[in-house]
């Protein structure tokens, strides 16, 4: 019954019958040409019906379908009058003109009884079939023009009444005679959308569920699904179970591919561009209590704008549109509102509750500093100015509300989230404030700042240092974090570098940002002296030899002397021993030098076998910093000399080092000469008992008495 295809105006591929005349048949071709010709011509009304408010879900509301109140005869009449303002002459008359004997039809469960009468005009039958069948007249109006353009055609063939609302015509057989003429056309169409409705149950197109629509009678062509919302479309499917593709659609005056169908969409864009808007929409009863709490109509949400809507995505929920959004509701979540704004966009761009965000889980939220943001039971979305609309998923989203939410240390998201597999797997969101991390190395948070720039250009967690594995710390204006590879550290002056390798290992030992620092370069390697790796931290360098351990170089005179020298490249070499300290005076052993310093000193090295002698000396805490380079003397044979805050070294070319403390007798030889005196060199350490002090000198011997006195004599 009524079931057909690519229906439009007059248009139909259903079989013509056996039991037409040929004459009519002949007739029926001449009409099929003229309005297949029509039918591509079809001028747009004044305010054309636009696809964009076509749903297959609702084509009509059950309220106005089902209305038999609202036209009379004579309103129908005029509606036929103001379509066609003259016919032309043919066999039949147009539909304006148009009678004939009716059939007095006793009441049922359908329909209430129907008094026929001898004669009765085409908008008295539709009229009278619209109040015995409770169907509106509009309907029956529109139902006669999309099957057979009866409406505004100027010369309707015999057909075309014969089979005048399509009613028992299938695609697949003949029209049934019982069902021929006019008065049965309309009759039986109308009771039978009655049968539809009283036993929904038993047709294959049900309300209030998702059902399988073939686009075409074709088998090459697909199926839709389509949620259907109420009695009257489920009707009109049974009747022409077709729903139109994207093709029919996009030419909503024309044709469309060969896997287009029409019925219905003729049906809803004539109804359209007839009388109005064939949707009427309350708010569902179980929606109205939140409706009313913000203002009804004139509140946020506004009017209703479809039916209360059922899925059973991520659990059961119920959902209506309005004009300002979307209200939910789940078995899993809770009642809430999602606005038509940025939020709505995003979840309807991520499927809705159908999508991994899955049902919403609270109103949508703003912070007095602009940060917005609404949960879901998959996630949650934020927004702020300037940072975009963005979803934050899984297990991200309840570290962003622990945080603070949108008062918290993160801010809005300012990117999507991205799940990583490789190098090793994770989750990582960029927010305003920085980028939140979940690892196997746990939940943190990278700040927005240096640190966070220098590890998004390797790549984030898919680059070279991986994802973080500790707390992003501040001391003294030292920053640095814990990545699987390095530690990343910066300051406002020298910016981000990492520190990696044994040189993490080494600078942790030493105290970290608390001790070293924040590193002021990347380490570098130097070929020079053997080859040794070097970087510097906020409070000393640290070098490593190819075949030695870390050293410490505090920055102070030692470092400037060697770096001035040419560092490593210098004749110092790499430093190889940290640096001894004893009462502010400092030396630090190199490979070929000591370099020593103490306050208002300059930094001196001590060079060759003097480095020996020094340290067999005391080092540092006996014989002191340097205070003179190291110098070579002629006088007496030869010899070298270097004074020490302590004392002087001294050897003769045929000598061993020699060290002499810092006395009245060597402060007497510096003053006469020193080793270019008669003495000559010193030959032994000064000697003192209670009665004075002696030393031997190549050419005689230095005393001095209890009194302190300092005298000389020969050998």
């Amino acid at each position: 019954m009524g079931t057909r295809h690519w229906t439009f105006e007059g248009i139909r591929e259903s079989a013509v019958g056996q039991w037409l005349a040929s004459a009519v048949a002949i007739a029926l071709v001449a009409t099929l040409f003229v309005a297949d010709e029509a039918m591509v011509n079809v001028p747009l009304p004044a305010s054309a019906a636009s696809a964009a408010d076509w749903d297959p879900g609702y084509i009509i509301d059950d309220s106005i379908f089902y209305d038999s109140s609202t036209m009379n005869a004579d309103n129908v009449q005029a509606f036929l009058n103001a379509q066609v303002p003259q016919c032309r002459v043919a066999t039949y008359n147009c539909l304006k003109g148009y009678g004939t004997p009716t059939e007095t039809r006793a009441a049922d469960r359908y329909c209430a009884a129907y008094h026929g009468a001898p004669y009765q005009t085409a908008a008295q039958i539709i009229d009278g079939v619209a109040r015995s069948c409770g169907v509106s007249q509009r309907v029956l109006l529109v139902l006669l023009q999309k099957e057979q353009a009866l409406v505004t055609s100027t010369a309707p063939s015999a057909w075309a009444y014969a089979a005048a609302t399509g009613m028992s015509c299938p695609d697949t057989a003949g029209c049934d005679p019982r069902y021929s003429g006019f008065f049965y056309q309309v009759y039986f169409a109308a009771r039978q959308f009655q049968v539809y409705r009283l036993n929904a149950s038993s047709f294959g197109y049900q309300a209030q569920r998702w059902n399988t629509i073939k686009t075409s009678p074709l088998g090459k062509c697909p199926t839709q699904q389509v949620y259907i919302a109420n009695q009257a479309t489920a009707a009109l499917y049974i009747y022409t179970p077709y729903v139109p593709n994207a093709s029919a659609l996009a030419n909503m005056y024309g044709l469309g591919d060969e896997c287009a169908s029409y019925g219905n969409r003729n049906f809803w864009r004539l109804y359209s561009d007839w009388f109005g808007n064939p949707h009427h929409y309350e708010v569902a009863d179980g929606f109205r209590w939140y409706w009313d709490a913000r203002g009804g109509a004139s509140g946020i949400m506004g009017n209703p704008t479809s039916y209360l809507l059922s899925d059973s995505s991520n659990g059961t929920g119920w959902f209506q549109r309005f004009t300002g959004g979307t209200l939910y509701t789940s078995t899993l979540g809770t009642t809430a509102f999602v606005a038509k704004n940025q939020f709505g966009a995003t979840y309807s761009a991520v499927y809705g509750p159908q999508g991994p965000l899955s049902w919403p889980s609270s109103e949508q939220m703003c912070a007095v500093n602009g940060v917005c943001f609404q949960t879901f039971l998959g996630g949650l979305v934020t927004s702020a100015s300037g940072a975009g609309t963005h979803v934050v998923w899984g297990g991200l989203a309840p570290l962003w509300i622990q945080s603070g939410g949108p008062t918290g240390t993160l801010g809005a998201a300012i990117g999507d989230s991205e799940f990583v597999a490789s190098p090793s797997a994770g989750w990582m969101q960029r927010f305003q404030a920085g980028t939140l991390t979940s690892s196997a190395n746990g939940v943190n948070i990278v700040p927005q700042g240096l640190v966070a720039s220098l590890w998004a250009a390797s790549g984030s967690a898919r680059g070279g240092y991986g994802w973080p594995t500790g707390a992003y710390s501040c001391n003294a204006g030292s920053c640095a974090q814990d990545f699987e590879v390095g530690v990343l550290s910066s300051t406002s002056v020298w910016g981000a570098h990492p520190i990696l390798w044994g040189f993490e290992s080494y600078w942790k030992q030493q105290g970290g940002l608390s001790n070293l620092g924040a590193a002021l370069d990347d380490l570098r390697f130097g070929r020079a002296s053997g080859g040794g790796w070097m970087q510097q931290f906020t409070n000393a360098a640290v070098t490593q030899t190819s075949t030695g351990g870390m050293v410490r170089l505090p920055y102070g005179d030692i470092y400037s002397l060697w770096r001035q020298s040419g560092s490593e490249a210098s004749s110092f070499g790499w430093p190889i021993e940290s640096a001894t300290c004893v009462a502010n005076a400092c030396a630090q052993l190199f490979q070929t030098a000591i370099i020593t310093s103490a306050p208002g000193v300059p930094a001196r090295s001590v060079i060759g076998g003097f480095t020996g002698a020094w340290r067999t000396f005391g080092g540092i805490a006996t014989v002191g910093p340097a205070v003179t380079d190291l110098r070579y003397s002629k006088s007496n044979t030869g010899g070298w000399l270097q004074q020490f805050s302590q004392g002087t070294i001294t050897q003769t070319a045929s000598g061993v080092p020699l060290f002499s403390h810092d006395s009245p007798i060597m402060r007497a030889w510096y003053y006469y000469g020193a080793e270019a005196t008669w003495l000559g060199w010193p030959q032994s350490p000064e000697v003192c008992s209670p009665s004075g002090c002696t030393q031997n000198f190549q050419h005689g011997v230095g005393r001095t008495d209890a009194a302190g006195t300092v005298s000389f004599s020969t050998n």
